[in-house]
C-alpha cells in the first residue's frame, strides 16, 4: 500500500534516495490530561516532534487546545518520528509521555491519526494525540502572506493616524487607518499576494490628512526574494521621516509553493529520541531583557464597579535550574490593549522557560483574577531579534474576551555594548581585534602566569605587535580616531586585572566607540582635536609596549590618572563633535576658548607620560574643562549653608549601615546597561531611570554605578533614604536642596546660576515646597550650564522617604518637569514596586523603567 501511495506522489519531491518533505498539522491532545498546577488555568501542555536531526515544538497551550501550526520535515520512508508530550505549570515542567513510529507506517494510516499515549508513572492511564501527516503537494501558484505590520516610535504627523499600503507587482492591499498609541500602530490582519521570487514588493506608510490627499511618509521597497530571506520570517527596518527614526516590522511567509527560508522554524537536536529522564545541559547567557510588553485585548475586562478601580498586573516567571524568579508590573490601559513599559532583567539559561500571566484586580481585598497565560522557551526567544508575538490563552470563565488576544514584547540579551548601524562597523572591528590580545598582554604584564612559569617575551612581543598591525590595517582611511580606539581597547584587556580599572577603561572606550562615525566625520579637519587624539595615542603607546607591561603594577596611580584623563577628554571630544557648527557651539567656543583647553589636555597627557617614565610615585592632577575665571570667582563667593541639607545621606555612607557585608555582587550586564544609559548622548534619551526590585539588589547596583561615575568625576549627587532612620535629616523636603548644593560643588557655572537665582532671597532658599525647589534649585540653574559629559544623580530607596501622601508631590514634579532636565543630567532612582510609584512613572517617555526579578509569592499592592 505504501509503495502504491509513494508511486502516486509527484516526481518533484521524489529522488533516488527517496528523500521528500512531509507536513504534520492539526495537533491536539484529548482525554484525561493530568493536573500539574494548583488550578486548571495554570496547566499547560506542548508536543515536541523529532524527525532525524530536526526538532520542532507546538508551543505551550491550555488543555484541549488545537495547534494550527504546520510543521515541515525532510524525511525518507524509514525516518522515525517521535512525539513527546510535556506538561508544566508556572513553576516546573515534566515529560508525561511519548510514542515513536516510522514515516512510512504513519503515511499508511488514513485520515486524521489518533494515537494512544501511556502516561509515565500513572499505572496505565492514557491520553490521545490527534494529528494529520501528509507529503507536501507543491503548488504551481506561489502566495506571499504579509501580516502583523507593526510600527514603533512613530513621529507626530497631522492627526497621528496612519495606514499602510502593500503592493506586490500589480496586487495592492491597503489597511484601515489607525491612531497611534504612544507612537505605536499595528495591524494584525494580513493579505495573501500571488508572486514570483523576482516580483517587486513595496510597503508605504501614510499619515492620514483630512482636507488633502494622503502622501506616504516612508516607503520600503525590494524584491519578494529579499523579503522572504528575513530571519525567522520577520522583516525589520529602521525608517526616517521628518527627522525622526522609527521602526517597521511585519511577518512575511510563503503559504504555498516551494519551501523558502523564513517560512518555518527548525531547531537542531543531536538525538530526536527523547527519553523520560534525560536532562539537557544548561548553557548560561549573560541575561535577558524583556521590554515593551503589550496585550492586544478587546474588550478590556472589567472587575470593579468603577472603571478606575480596575488594575492590571503582569507576572513574568522565570525558571532556571529548579529555581523560580518572578517580577510583577502594573500596566497602563489603552483603548484596546494593556501596556507595560518596564524593562525586566532575568538571569537564566538557554534551556529555561518564561511564563507570562496577566491578572486583573478590582482594587479591593479580593484575589486577583487570571486573564490569561502564555509560555516561551528562552532558546526560542534568542533565535529572534524582533518584536515577538503570540496568541494569549485564557481559561478564566469570568473574563469575557472576543477572539484570542495577542501578547507582544521584545526580548534581547542584556548588557551588550551598543553598536548600531553600519556607521559603527569599524568600531566593531576594533573591538574584535583587541580581544584576541588579552592572553599575550596579560602574560607579558605578569598578570596571568605562575611564579615559576617561563615567559617567552619574544613570542609575546610578536603576538602583540602582529595583532596591532592587523587591527590598524583595516582603518577605512581613518588615521586618527580608529588607532586611538585600538590602543584603548588593548588597554581594556589588561586593565581587567590591573588595579580593578577595567570598568573605568571600558567607559572611555564606549564613549568614543558608540559615536564613532559622528566623531570621525566632524573632526576630520579639526587640527586641535586631531592633535589631542594623537597625544592620547602616544600615551597608550608608551604604557602598552612590551617592555613597559611588566611594570604597570608599580605605577597604578599614574595608570589611574591616565584612565580618568582619557574619560574626561573622551567626553570633551564627543560633545564637541555632536554640536560642532551650531550657533550654540560658536558661543560656547568663545566662552571656553576651546583651543586653549585642548592645549591644556595635551599638556596633561604629556605630564602623565613623564610621570610614567620617571617611575616616581606621584599623584597627577586631573585636568578638566574650565569655565571663565569670573564664573569661578563668583562661584567661590556663593554660600548655601543656610539651604536645607541632609547630613550623611550619601549612598556610600548609608550602605555601610544597611547592606550586609556578604551582599552578592550586582549583575555585570545590568551595570553595563545602566552605564550606557548614563553615557548616552542622544538628545531624546530618557532623563530618568527608575530601577525597582529587592532592596539589597537595588542598593548594590546604585553603589557600584555611583563608584564608577565618582571615579570618572561624574557623580553629581547621591541621596540614600535607606539605612538607619533615627536622628537623621533625610526627607522629601530636603531632597532637591541637597542635590542642588552637591551639583554646585561639582560645576562652577551651576553654582553661579544657583547663587544668582536664590542668593539674595532668603524665603526661596528656605522653601519647603518641592515643586518650587525642583524648578528653582535644579532646572533654572542648569539651563545654560556647559555640561562636558553627563552628571549622574542617584536617589536610592525613594519609597522610604515617607508615606504615599508625603511623596505625592515628589512623584508629580519628576513626572511633569523631569523631561526638562538637560540631556547631560541623569537621575537614577531605585525603589520598591509601590502602587503610587508604578502609576506615576508608567507611560512617561522621559522615564526609563527597569525591573529586577525576585523570588517569592505574589503580593498584590493595596490601597494606602
Amino acid at each position: 500500500m505504501l509503495n502504491r501511495c509513494y508511486d502516486a506522489w509527484p516526481s518533484s519531491f521524489r529522488s533516488h534516495s527517496n528523500v521528500f518533505e512531509i507536513e504534520i498539522s492539526d495537533i491536539s491532545l484529548r482525554g484525561n490530561l493530568p493536573k500539574v498546577g494548583t488550578t486548571s488555568w495554570d496547566d499547560f501542555f506542548c508536543v515536541r516532534i523529532g524527525v532525524c536531526n530536526q526538532l520542532q515544538t507546538t508551543g505551550w497551550a491550555l488543555r484541549s487546545y488545537k495547534w494550527n501550526k504546520t510543521h515541515r520535515f525532510k524525511v525518507d520512508e524509514s525516518s522515525k518520528v517521535t512525539f513527546s508530550v510535556d506538561a508544566c505549570d508556572i513553576r516546573q515542567s515534566r515529560r508525561i509521555g511519548s510514542f515513536e513510529e516510522t514515516v512510512g507506517k504513519l503515511l499508511e494510516r488514513p485520515g486524521p491519526i489518533r494515537q494512544t499515549v501511556n502516561l509515565y508513572g500513572s499505572g496505565g492511564q492514557e491520553i490521545e494525540i490527534h494529528f494529520r501527516i501528509a507529503p507536501i503537494q507543491y503548488s504551481t501558484i506561489n502566495k506571499l502572506s504579509i501580516s502583523y505590520v507593526d510600527l514603533q516610535d512613530l513621529p507626530s504627523v497631522h492627526h497621528n493616524t496612519f495606514r499602510v499600503q502593500v503592493a506586490i507587482d500589480d496586487t495592492i492591499w491597503e489597511s484601515s487607518s489607525k491612531p497611534s498609541n504612544q507612537g505605536c500602530s499595528r495591524w494584525t490582519d494580513g493579505y495573501d499576494f500571488p508572486f514570483q521570487l523576482d516580483s517587486h514588493a513595496s510597503l508605504q506608510i501614510f499619515a492620514t490628512r483630512w482636507l488633502h490627499g494622503n502622501k506616504p511618509i516612508a516607503v520600503v521597497e525590494g524584491s519578494v526574494k529579499e523579503w522572504l530571506a528575513a530571519p525567522n520570517g520577520v522583516f525589520s527596518k529602521t525608517l526616517e521621516s521628518m527627522g525622526t527614526k522609527f521602526q517597521l516590522e511585519f511577518k512575511v511567509s510563503q503559504i504555498s509553493g516551494v519551501s523558502t527560508a523564513g517560512n518555518f522554524y527548525v531547531e537542531k537536536s543531536a538525538d530526536p529520541v527523547v527519553e523520560k529522564h534525560n536532562k539537557l545541559d544548561t548553557k548560561e547567557i549573560d541575561a535577558l531583557d524583556i521590554s515593551a510588553v503589550i496585550l492586544d485585548i478587546d474588550p478590556i475586562p472589567k472587575f470593579g464597579k468603577l472603571s478606575w478601580d480596575d488594575r492590571f498586573f503582569l507576572e513574568i516567571h522565570a525558571t532556571n535550574n529548579g529555581e523560580s524568579h518572578k517580577v510583577i508590573s502594573q500596566g497602563q490601559q489603552g483603548v484596546k490593549c494593556l501596556m507595560w513599559d518596564t524593562t525586566s532583567t532575568f538571569h537564566i539559561s538557554q534551556t529555561s522557560r518564561l511564563v507570562f500571566r496577566v491578572l486583573g484586580y478590582d482594587g479591593k481585598d479580593s484575589d486577583p483574577i487570571p486573564i490569561g497565560t502564555t509560555i516561551f522557551e528562552v532558546d526560542e526567544l534568542l533565535q529572534k531579534n524582533s518584536l515577538i508575538k503570540r496568541p494569549f490563552l485564557s481559561s478564566a470563565r469570568s473574563v469575557r474576551i472576543d477572539g484570542i488576544p495577542t501578547l507582544s514584547f521584545r526580548a534581547a540579551q542584556a548588557g551588550a555594548m551598543s553598536f548600531t548601524g553600519s556607521s559603527s562597523l569599524t568600531a566593531r572591528r576594533s573591538l574584535d581585534s583587541f580581544t584576541q590580545l588579552s592572553a599575550a598582554v596579560n602574560r607579558t604584564a605578569h598578570l596571568n602566569v605562575q611564579p615559576k612559569q617561563p615567559r617567552d617575551h619574544a613570542q609575546n612581543r610578536r603576538i602583540i605587535e602582529d595583532a596591532i598591525s592587523r587591527a590598524s590595517k583595516g582603518n577605512g582611511g581613518d588615521e586618527h580616531l580608529y588607532p586611538l580606539l585600538v590602543k584603548i581597547g588593548i588597554f581594556v584587556s589588561v586593565a581587567e586585572r590591573l588595579a580593578k580599572l577595567h570598568p573605568y577603561a571600558s567607559i572611555a572606550y564606549s564613549i568614543l566607540a558608540t559615536r564613532y562615525e559622528v566623531i570621525r566625520q566632524q573632526i576630520a579637519r579639526e587640527n586641535g582635536v586631531i592633535r589631542l587624539m594623537h597625544t592620547m595615542q602616544e600615551t597608550y603607546d608608551l604604557i602598552m609596549t612590551v617592555n613597559a607591561l611588566p611594570y604597570l603594577y608599580r605605577r597604578k596611580n599614574v595608570i589611574e590618572a591616565i584612565v580618568q584623563q582619557t574619560i574626561e577628554c573622551a567626553f570633551f571630544i564627543r560633545d564637541y563633535a555632536n554640536t560642532r557648527g551650531s550657533l550654540a557651539q560658536v558661543i560656547k567656543n568663545s566662552v571656553l576658548n576651546v583651543e586653549s583647553q585642548i592645549k591644556e589636555f595635551e599638556n596633561a597627557f604629556k605630564d602623565l607620560q613623564r610621570s610614567f617614565q620617571s617611575q616616581v610615585a606621584v599623584s597627577p592632577q586631573l585636568t578638566v574643562l574650565k569655565i571663565l575665571e569670573d564664573v569661578q570667582d563668583l562661584g567661590a563667593k556663593a554660600d548655601f549653608r543656610d539651604m536645607h541639607y541632609a547630613i550623611d545621606a550619601r549612598c556610600a555612607a548609608s550602605y555601610a549601615v544597611h547592606l550586609p557585608a556578604n551582599s552578592a555582587a550586582p549583575p555585570a550586564d545590568l551595570i553595563t546597561s545602566l552605564q550606557s544609559w548614563v553615557i548616552g548622548d542622544s538628545k531624546e534619551s530618557e532623563r530618568i531611570c527608575v530601577l525597582s526590585g529587592p532592596v539589597e539588589s537595588c542598593s548594590s547596583i546604585a553603589l557600584v554605578v555611583g563608584e564608577r561615575f565618582q571615579f570618572a568625576s561624574r557623580l553629581g549627587s547621591s541621596y540614600c533614604f535607606r539605612g538607619d532612620r533615627h536622628n537623621d535629616t533625610r526627607s522629601y523636603t530636603n531632597l532637591f536642596p541637597t542635590i542642588a548644593r552637591d551639583l554646585a560643588d561639582r560645576n562652577a557655572q551651576f553654582k553661579q546660576n544657583l547663587w544668582r537665582a536664590v542668593g539674595h532671597n532668603m524665603s526661596l532658599r528656605k522653601t519647603w515646597v518641592v515643586k518650587t525647589q525642583f524648578e528653582e534649585f535644579i532646572l533654572a540653574p542648569s539651563r545654560d550650564v556647559v555640561w562636558n559629559g553627563p552628571y549622574l544623580v542617584i536617589i536610592d530607596g525613594l519609597e522610604m522617604g515617607g508615606n504615599e501622601a508625603a511623596r505625592k508631590e515628589v512623584l508629580s514634579v519628576l513626572v511633569e518637569k523631569g523631561a526638562e532636565l538637560p540631556r547631560n543630567l541623569r537621575f537614577l532612582i531605585t525603589c520598591r514596586l509601590e502602587d503610587d510609584i508604578c502609576k506615576a512613572f508608567s507611560g512617561q517617555s522621559h522615564i526609563l523603567r527597569w525591573q529586577l526579578g525576585e523570588s517569592g509569592s505574589f503580593a498584590m499592592p493595596r490601597d494606602a
